[in-house]
């Protein structure tokens, strides 16, 4: 009989393993075009704690990143021109770094003189919010916060994101 016990409960331990992978992915929702840019609050790279809300009333571009990905270096450059471009309507960047290792991304954003806010993600708890499989990815929030543009794997082309910035009206 404690044999039959202990079986049982190494079977629903071993299905309770095997199935909190799959409740936990259903429980996030994939962020994509058209839907709310779920909130967030981070620390960045300068000890500031920013929540995204914060800039409800502003067009904000999303950038998560790995040290480990070498596209997302050319994406982070990248974005420096749309954090220079000067006049007050021009949209917030931010940087999300999923590095686990927070000095890491410091040095990746100083190695790349990036001029925008980067925050750690160092659990990847946003990361998962967002469920994020492919590096770089890229997403342009309306100030409504709306998601409006999408991008992964690569850089977001320019002329892409530009054409979308001036459809919201950037």
């Amino acid at each position: 009989m404690a044999l039959m016990r202990t079986l049982a409960l190494v079977a629903a331990a071993i299905a309770g393993a095997l199935a909190y992978p799959l409740a936990a992915r259903a429980s996030t929702t994939a962020v994509s075009d058209g839907t709310t840019a779920p909130d967030f609050v981070l620390k960045s790279t300068d000890g500031h704690n920013l929540r995204l809300s914060e800039y409800r009333g502003d067009v904000v571009v999303l950038a998560f990143w790995a040290s480990w990905c070498g596209s997302c270096k050319a994406a982070l450059s990248e974005l420096n021109t749309i954090a220079d471009t000067p006049g007050s309507g021009r949209p917030v960047v931010l940087g999300i770094s999923l590095d686990g290792d927070a000095a890491r991304a410091s040095s990746i954003v100083q190695s790349l003189g990036l001029r925008y806010p980067t925050l750690l993600d160092t659990r990847q708890a946003i990361g998962r919010l967002y469920d994020v499989e492919k590096l770089p990815l890229t997403l342009l929030v309306d100030r409504d916060g709306i998601v409006r543009g999408t991008w992964a794997s690569a850089p977001a082309p320019r002329a892409e994101l530009n054409r979308v910035l001036e459809e919201i009206g950037q």
